[in-house]
């Protein structure tokens, strides 16, 4: 028998309520994702266990990389490649693309001259062809190439060497990797401290306030240029961007962060009152402004979920938060970097899971009592009497 969302509701002061609504399994994730979220690398490739142990052991885990660690970042995007599911070679490179160094960071983990046979041991010889060829070229002038012409040439290019000199010859093929590696390294490692860098703010203390990257209209070119070369099958294209097939205008790119910042900043504090509906819906619409704007970011959809859910709009709130869960599938990585991806994505099905359940709690205690992304982990009802407020 179906039971209501009205019957669900009213049985939220007794444990049958968890029952009534076991049927609602909460919003699934690829098992991929779920891998991510539990650290199963092993999962994603049997021999990663293995690759990740030498990797942490080098100095990886001590180099600073613009939101982490150099090592978090090189596992970040090999996950993120792995769930794309390229081919095993193209997520390894993803692994250690810089780990001989490159043309755009200074530091290293493994020699490019003595360490190359220990690196093949590790990954594989094409995984290592992959790595050092990408460590060896000038990225800039590969990516500049791409861009202008749209497309990568199927015959390859005839790259120099950044420390030799000497012509390096790259395949449609590698180069087809290295620019599919770019796209998971790109939503990985940018956001808006990296933007005012680049827009002249070399000055601009680290991290600032985090607001998220203005590199995906130029990541979405790059993907475009992928799909177009047709050397990669449709159907292994990474699924971002709608598989590489669309291109992000770079005015709607400002357009869709600045209108999502606005609705941030209305998030601070302030009490419940009669003026709480109004910002509610003020920061909807700036949410929904970003959201057409920039269709394939997950993070509007999960903040409106939150508003929607403090209007009591439950069927409304729990579709925007598991359009934000697809989304962040789809990327395996977050675009507001101020929060890691696994936060994002448990968060999205919490709010998801709330709406099924038709409540949101209003008080302190209630809200830190959150939690659950299915139903099976409800062990008792939200502490909703807890609360400090006045205290």
């Amino acid at each position: 028998m179906k039971v209501s969302r009205k019957r669900m509701f009213s049985l939220v002061s007794s444990r049958k309520y968890c029952t009534a609504v076991a049927m609602h399994a909460g919003v699934p994730v690829p098992s991929r994702i779920e891998s991510m979220l539990r650290a199963r690398w092993s999962d994603l490739d049997p021999e990663a266990p293995a690759i990740l142990n030498v990797l942490q052991g080098s100095d990886a885990p001590l180099i600073w990389h613009k939101h982490s660690s150099f090592f978090d970042h090189l596992r970040e995007v090999w996950a993120m490649l792995c769930n794309w599911e390229q081919p095993r070679d193209v997520c390894r490179l993803g692994l250690l693309h810089s780990a001989y160094s490159n043309s755009f960071v200074s530091m290293n983990c493994f020699d490019p001259v003595r360490d190359r046979p220990v690196v093949a041991a590790l990954v594989g010889d094409e995984a290592e062809n992959l790595i050092y060829k990408f460590c060896s070229i000038d990225r800039q002038e590969l990516e500049e190439i791409v861009l202008r012409e749209r497309t990568i040439r199927k015959e390859g290019y005839l790259m120099r060497h950044i420390h030799t000199g000497k012509p390096l010859a790259v395949s449609g093929v590698e180069a087809a990797a290295f620019v599919t590696e770019t796209l998971a390294d790109e939503a990985d490692q940018r956001f808006g401290w990296q933007s005012d860098l680049e827009a002249g703010a070399t000055e601009a203390c680290w991290p600032g306030p985090v607001l998220p990257t203005l590199r995906l209209s130029r990541t979405s070119r790059l993907s475009r240029a992928l799909y177009n070369s047709e050397i990669v099958d449709e159907v292994a294209l990474p699924p971002i961007f709608e598989c590489c097939s669309a291109v992000l205008d770079s005015n709607d790119e400002v357009a869709a962060r600045d209108a999502y910042w606005r609705a941030i900043s209305l998030s601070g504090f302030a009490p419940k009152t009669s003026e709480s509906r109004k910002r509610n819906e003020t920061q909807l619409a700036a949410l929904q402004e970003s959201s057409r704007r920039n269709r394939f970011l997950a993070e509007p959809h999960i903040v409106s979920a939150q508003c929607l859910l403090h209007l009591e709009q439950w069927d409304e709130a729990e579709a925007a938060a598991t359009r934000g869960v697809r989304l962040l599938c789809a990327w395996g990585t977050q675009w507001d970097k101020r929060m890691p991806f696994n936060s994002w994505v448990n968060w999205a099905r919490c709010l998801a899971l709330q709406a099924a359940f038709c409540e949101w709690p209003t008080t302190h205690g209630g809200i830190e009592s959150l939690g659950a992304t299915l139903p099976r982990m409800r062990f008792r009802n939200l502490n909703t009497d807890r609360s400090m407020q006045g205290q």
